[in-house]
């Protein structure tokens, strides 16, 4: 009945699709009366109702179109209910279609969860990786069900897709038929954490006639996995360092200053480079490159000077790292690019020259590099480069002390140092390419004569260079003559016997490379008593005549092409040399497209595979057949030809090396027509050429050299390998190589050291490949294993793992708290022993252990009261590894900088709380000023940075005052009444708390007095006074007191009292009233007749 139900239903949406006002509803059976079903929408004035029917007892329409259930729904359940609802319009009716159907609600889909709740997946996941924390999704109700995952609404993004349970079957969209059946969330594509931290998924459910559907909700968290390198702020840092000395004048007679070498502060920090981490994690930093000069700090990047730059005074000097950062995570990303450090050391004064009586103050200024100059274009004719070595042109210096040297290797012109361009090769328009220019990039220097006084690793401050583009337009020169291109040569044709005038015989075609050729064609000298003719543009041969031509008869013309826009000279133009054209009445014998056929082909060419295509031209227009014979001893068998085809393909396998087979075959090829027609036969040459396919072999396998002094002097001969190459010529040569660059091997197998030899590195001995390589292509290799045992002496030094070590120690460290281990070897193997520089095994608050290295802190108090402490350290070898080895010991040195780490033990601290005593006036807007609080932490970073915030009051609904939370000012957050439930003073506790880890926090409480305003009239305490006085009073009775009193306080608070007549009667000439007390007292005797 119910899948009956859903057809029905199915067919009456389509069919009530089209009816204009016609509605459609599905409800569960199990809905209360009253259930609003829907409502039909009028901008009109009407009423609308119900026309009775079997259905119209179950519902109601309210006039305003509002159709509502009166009773249970139960006996309508899989039924299709039809309602009519009338619109009654001021002067018409109008009628609407309802079409309910009343589903069981078991029958509805509904999912087996309530929400989705939490799942999380790894970021860069590849697609269709599960979501872990989700349930596994089913539904209840009718089937099949289709299941969809929602796309954002905002983006139309589908991070997400829904997998089927038991199956691989994977998209956004999934129909299932069973409500056994689940549904799972998987990922649509790899997720990036960084850029979207989370996700929202919704998945709706609908039946298979999509009646009832439902949706349920999730939230997909991204784990952070590394996938982002630190990344530098800036590619390139510039910083400058002066020195802490900039010299010391001895003055003479005449009062000179005598310069003397600037000083420069050790461990002083000359800059700073951050590099930010898209995932959040710290960074760390190293120099690419150790430096003599400079050190980074690796947890802060900070760049310290550590030795002492090689400039004079009054000259600048500039260095160069490259500083690499890493994330503090395992396995950790370094920083793809590294950045650039450029250290400038300024030691100049600015100059000061007197002219006249008035001092001018100038700075010496460095030349700006533009690095690219603009492109430089010429034109010039093919015939300017026609001899090599000539100067083309010169380029234009800026400045005579420019030089200019050609970036890349170009094929057609070089540059001088002095700018001047020259032709390299003579320049060929036609090799030139489809552009036609000549193309490369010229690097200028300039260099001045102070640069000679700066070191290597020092950029001279005066040394620039630029880059500038040069392009040479070439333009053709008529200079290359025509050429046939007609195939095959000779050129050969036949005439008809009874051939009639101006018949076409033959085409001549020739081509120039020039680009404004002018071809034309003749007839040299003929053979054939003017029986033949040819059209002087287009090459065309035709007969002239009405004589037979006689059969088998050769007719011979010469013919050339000429190019007469190339003139030679006033009678001579560029053209082909003279061809000759054979023409035979009547019949003969096919050519060959070539005189002869060469090929060649290497011994491994593969057995069957196409070797030459051998064509014949027949001039019968026959098909032609081809035969191959061999000529020779060996020969027979190795090729075959294709009847038709004429191609050449080998027969049998080759061997270069085998001494039976020939490495040059002899073959005829004969082209004969079919049905009996003429044969012609060519000579076919086939070349075998040796290929590289034997491996160099060494006699042995592995050689040795013993008991080798590592002091010995360079290009010592040490011992000889040999190998042997069993191919031919080029593919037999060999050369030598070896794989340690402290050797060299030459053509003749003799190794000899290139470098001094140390017994340390190599544990006594070196062991390296020799390979011997031959010239064939590609070209083959065979190695060998060389052993070269050497003897050992004390001559290294320690080495320290590290120029200078930069630990941090908490600034409330104890004693013998460990700072950090000095690693220092020898290569010789000698021990090593470690003190500070002096030869004491302390410094200040420092040890050091002899023979671990390990510096500490001493045992006594500590008092930690610097930013860094910098030790010099010293490790001693103690000769133990050789004979006599303690004779010559010997010691190096390191640097150990001590950074002590301020550790958050300082809470902030209001030290004016007790002074603040702030008002503000009641009725102050929002937002008024209070009082700028300010509390101080004795710690350092951002242990010491404080934030503030306003500290809630218990049973406070709200904050009454707000806080800057960076600078402390305190301000309303609402408008105060005095009068009202504000009362007179308010208070507020202000927090500040730093931003160490964890965090500290001060607080202080205050008074906020609100000042009065007067904002209150005062009020009597009664609206009307009625009091009886006699006729007879006295002057001066007091009559009566009237009470005021006002809620400001202070003289906004204070009462006067007057009197005033409403009516402007002469009341006032009786009463009068006390200002301060308010008592009325009479003023003039009454007189009863004329008042009351």
């Amino acid at each position: 009945m119910w899948r009956a139900l859903l057809v029905v239903i199915a067919a009456l949406l389509a069919a009530t699709e089209k009816v204009d006002g016609d509605k459609v509803v599905v409800l569960p059976h199990d809905v209360y009366p009253g259930y609003e079903v829907t409502l039909f929408n009028t901008k009109r004035p009407s009423n609308f109702r119900l026309m009775e029917n079997n259905f119209s007892k179950f519902f109601t329409v309210l006039g305003n179109g509002l159709v509502m259930t009166t009773s249970d729904l139960s006996p309508l359940v899989d039924r299709p209910v039809n309602l009519i609802v009338v619109e009654e319009l001021a002067n018409a009716t109008e009628t609407h279609f309802l079409h309910l159907y009343v589903i069981n609600r078991r029958n509805m889909i509904t999912f087996s969860h309530d929400r989705l709740g939490e799942g999380e997946v790894g970021e860069n996941r590849g697609a269709g990786t599960l979501v872990e924390g989700f349930p596994v999704l089913r539904a209840r109700g009718s089937f099949p069900v289709h299941y969809t995952i929602l796309a954002d609404e905002a983006t139309g993004d589908r991070p997400f897709a829904l997998r089927e349970e038991d199956s691989s079957r994977t998209g956004f969209n999934l129909t299932l038929a069973s409500e056994k059946e689940g549904v799972r969330v998987v990922t649509a594509r790899p997720l990036d954490r960084e850029a979207s931290s989370a996700y929202t998924v919704v998945i709706h459910a609908s039946d298979g006639y999509l009646l009832t559907s439902t949706r349920i909700d999730g939230v997909v968290r991204v784990l952070d996995e590394n996938d982002n390198s630190p990344v530098f702020e800036r590619e390139e840092y510039a910083f400058e360092a002066r020195p802490s000395r900039r010299g010391i004048g001895e003055e003479s007679g005449r009062n000179s200053v005598e310069l003397v070498e600037p000083g420069w502060k050790r461990f002083s920090t000359v800059g700073k480079v951050v590099a930010k981490d898209a995932d959040g994690d710290k960074v760390a930093y190293k120099l690419v490159t150790p430096s003599r000069l400079l050190v980074v700090v690796p947890q802060t990047g900070e760049l310290m000077l550590v030795g002492e730059p090689e400039v004079g005074m009054d000259e600048d000097g500039e260095c160069v790292a490259m500083v690499e950062a890493h994330d503090v995570r395992n396995p950790s990303r370094s920083s793809v690019k590294p950045a650039k450090v450029v250290v400038r050391f300024l030691t100049s004064d600015p100059i000061v020259e007197e002219e006249a009586a008035v001092e001018v103050h100038r700075i010496q200024k460095r030349r700006v590099t533009r690095a690219v100059r603009p492109t430089k274009k010429v034109d010039f004719t093919e015939a300017d480069g026609d001899i090599e070595g000539k100067i083309v042109f010169y380029l234009e210096k800026e400045n005579e002390k420019e030089t200019y040297k050609i970036r890349d290797e170009n094929k057609w012109v070089t540059v001088d140092s002095n700018g001047s361009v020259i032709v390299k090769q003579k320049w060929d328009y036609e090799e030139l390419g489809s552009e036609k220019t000549i193309d490369f990039w010229v690097t200028i220097t300039n260099t001045e004569e102070r640069c000679a006084r700066y070191s290597s690793y020092l950029q001279c401050p005066h040394h620039d260079t630029d880059n500038q583009r040069v392009i040479i337009n070439v333009k053709d020169v008529n200079d290359e003559p025509p050429y046939f291109i007609n195939r095959p040569l000779p050129m050969q044709t036949v005439v008809q016997l009874n051939a009639p005038p101006n018949t076409h015989v033959f085409t001549l075609q020739a081509r120039d490379p020039d680009t404004d050729s002018n071809i034309h064609y003749f007839i040299v000298r003929d053979r054939t008593g003017g029986r033949f003719e040819v059209d002087e543009r287009s090459g065309v041969v035709r007969t002239r005549g009405t004589d037979l031509f006689q059969l088998d008869m050769e007719y011979v013309l010469y013919v050339k092409a000429e190019d007469q826009n190339g003139r030679i000279d006033e009678r001579r133009y560029q053209s082909t040399p003279e061809e000759r054209l054979s023409i035979v009445g009547g019949k003969r014998a096919p050519q060959f497209y070539m005189t002869a056929y060469e090929a060649e082909i290497p011994e491994n060419q593969k057995k069957d595979s196409d070797i030459i295509s051998v064509k014949a031209k027949s001039f019968a227009d026959r098909e032609i057949r081809y035969t191959l014979k061999a000529q020779g001893q060996g020969a027979a068998g190795t090729f075959n030809i294709g009847p038709t085809t004429g191609i050449v393909k080998l027969a049998k396998e080759l061997d270069f090396e085998d001494l039976r087979q020939p490495h040059i075959y002899s073959l005829i090829v004969t082209a004969t027509e079919d049905s009996g027609g003429f044969s012609t036969s060519v000579e076919l040459t086939i070349r075998v050429s040796d290929v590289n396919d034997n491996a160099p072999k060494f006699e042995l396998p592995d050689y040795q050299a013993h008991n080798v002094d590592e002091d010995i002097s360079l290009g010592t001969s040490i011992l000889k390998v040999k190998a042997t190459d069993a191919d031919s010529g080029a593919n037999a040569e060999i050369e030598y190589l070896v794989s340690d660059d402290h050797f060299s091997v030459d053509s003749s197998g003799i190794i000899v050291n290139n470098k001094q030899l140390d017994a340390d590195n190599n544990n006594a001995y070196y062991e390296f490949v020799v390979t011997a390589r031959d010239k064939g292509e590609p070209p083959k290799t065979g190695t060998a294993t060389v052993r070269i045992y050497t003897k050992n002496k004390n001559d290294e030094e320690p080495k320290f793992s590290q120029q200078v070590y930069t630990p941090n120690v908490d600034e409330n460290a104890g004693p013998n708290t460990l700072v950090t281990t000095v690693v220092a070897s020898d290569k010789d193997g000698d021990n090593v022993r470690f003190r500070f520089v002096g030869g004491n095994t302390t410094s200040g608050q420092f040890v050091i252990e002899e023979i671990t290295g390990v510096i500490r802190l001493h045992g006594k108090a500590i008092s930690l009261d610097r930013d860094k402490y910098e030790l010099n350290v010293t490790a001693l070898d103690d000769g133990a590894c050789c004979p006599n080895g303690e004779t010559t010991t010997h010691t190096s040195t390191a640097v150990v900088v001590v950074f002590i780490t301020d550790v958050n033990d300082n809470k902030p601290v209001f030290k004016d709380c007790s002074m603040y005593n702030p008002k503000v006036e009641e009725g102050a807007p929002n937002g008024s000023t209070v009082i700028k609080v300010q509390a101080t932490d004795e710690d350092k970073g951002v242990n010491g940075q404080v934030k503030y915030s306003i500290v809630q009051q218990p049973n406070q609904k709200g904050t009454k005052f707000t806080v800057d939370e960076e600078t402390g000012q305190v301000l309303t957050n609402k408008v105060f009444d005095r009068e009202g439930d504000d009362g007179k003073f308010v208070s507020v506790t202000v927090k500040a708390t730093d931003q160490g880890e964890p965090s500290l926090e001060g607080v202080c409480s205050f008074t906020v007095e609100i000042t009065d305003v007067n904002d209150n009239p005062p009020l009597f305490d009664r609206q009307r006074y009625v009091e009886n006085v006699k006729q007879d009073a006295s002057i001066g009775t007091n009559i009566l007191r009237v009470s005021a009193s006002d809620e400001d306080a202070d003289n906004n608070g204070a009462i006067t009292y007057s009197l005033s007549s409403p009516n402007n009667d002469q009341g006032l000439e009786y009463f009068e009233i006390q200002p301060e007390s308010g008592w009325i007292v009479l003023k003039k005797p009454l007189d009863l007749g004329n008042r009351e």
